[in-house]
């Protein structure tokens, strides 16, 4: 027979307020893990070596170097797409918010639709920090 774990609301509520100093931690832990041990062995972006070009998610890697070192400005120049990633994540901690208050709220959208419209926005992107007339802003 398995057991459930079932936790009451305070133990649920406490543990919603340690996991942004436990995701922190983490994210330092596996930023210096990353960079001493991967980013050596890393080859270098395809898209970027074979055409010359920034893919969307090229310097994402420096952008959340950057984060972690309390830098918004350098991240946003490394690579502005951090910032839909941020905003997913905290609209993520505010639905476990809003379960464990008893008012289950999904304010992440779940539709293909929208998911199609970040993919086409990405690649936007991605064509505009290619362009002469943006380089060096995004």
């Amino acid at each position: 027979m398995k057991h459930k774990l079932i936790l009451k609301k305070t133990q649920k509520i406490a543990l919603l307020c340690l996991l942004p100093f436990a995701a922190a931690g983490l994210l330092l832990l596996l930023k210096q893990a990353y960079a001493a041990w991967v980013m050596p062995w890393m080859p270098p972006c395809l898209i970027r070596t074979a055409t010359g070009l920034r893919c969307p998610s090229c310097g994402m890697t420096h952008s959340v170097f950057a984060l972690c070192r309390l830098d918004l400005a350098g991240s946003l120049r490394a690579n502005a797409l951090i910032l839909f990633g941020v905003l997913l994540l905290v609209l993520l901690y505010a639905e476990c918010w809003t379960r464990v208050l008893g008012r289950p709220k999904k304010l992440i959208p779940r539709k293909k639709g929208f998911w199609i419209g970040v993919l086409i926005a990405a690649l936007a992107y991605a064509a505009a920090r290619n362009l002469p007339a943006f380089a060096g802003i995004i």
